[in-house]
């Protein structure tokens, strides 16, 4: 049975976002290896002062920037201000980026919009997320949005009370399968995975065989499912 609503991700489900932050981070790594740092130890450092400083600065560009920033002050104690401007100036270039649509998403919501109902749901720094969303040209299609520090079973339950959404009438679409998809199937939510290949290493994992779980290989295979 077709959904009446759908929840649908932003980061990597409809536009690009994992790319830019993989790029910082080996432009970062480049700075550090052009100052004499082992790249190996900075890698392995940044990913992990990435995950501790989350509770702090949550996810997105501000967030990324100050943990390298972090990152290099501890390998450098007394820091240069001019590479801490580098730093700063990787971190605005992936803040500033521009809303890239992913393959299909152009020519496939507009044809959605109409006969379900549309919400969009991400999670990160508020304001970062807020203005990709009004950088869009897809928030028209929208009727609301939900922005949340993290997604997890909880945060998915409370999401579908303030819309006001029977988890029996909507289906999730999404690229993660730790913040989207399993959070939704423990709600009792059906769940349309669109893997993408630059998923955050950090959001991949393994899912279970399930009737619930639908897997397309890109967004425009939603037409031949829901149309």
């Amino acid at each position: 049975m077709k959904p009446k609503n759908l929840i649908i991700d932003c980061d990597d489900t409809l536009w690009e976002n994992n790319r830019y932050f993989l790029e910082a981070h080996q432009k970062f790594l480049s700075l550090m290896q052009g100052r004499g740092h082992d790249r190996q130890k900075v890698d392995m450092l940044l990913l992990k002062l990435e995950m501790d400083n989350v509770p702090k600065y949550g996810y997105g560009a501000k967030s990324q920037a100050r943990s390298m920033a972090d990152v290099y002050m501890l390998f450098e104690p007394d820091p240069d201000p001019e590479t801490l401007m580098m730093i700063n100036a990787i971190g605005e270039a992936v803040f500033n980026h521009p809303v890239t649509l992913l393959p299909g998403v152009k020519e496939t919501l507009p044809k959605l919009y109409g006969r379900y109902r549309l919400f969009l749901y991400t999670k990160g720094n508020h304001d970062e997320q807020l203005g990709k969303i009004k950088k869009s040209p897809m928030a028209k299609f929208f009727e609301q949005y939900r922005i949340v520090p993290e997604k997890n079973q909880v945060s998915f339950r409370e999401m579908l009370d303030s819309f006001g959404l029977a988890p029996s009438e909507t289906w999730m679409v999404g690229d993660s399968p730790k913040s989207d998809i399993l959070p939704a199937v423990a709600n009792g939510v059906r769940s349309v995975y669109i893997p993408f290949e630059l998923t955050w290493a950090v959001e991949r994992q393994e899912l279970p065989e399930s009737e619930h779980i639908i897997t397309v290989e890109t967004f425009d295979h939603l037409e031949r499912l829901l149309l």
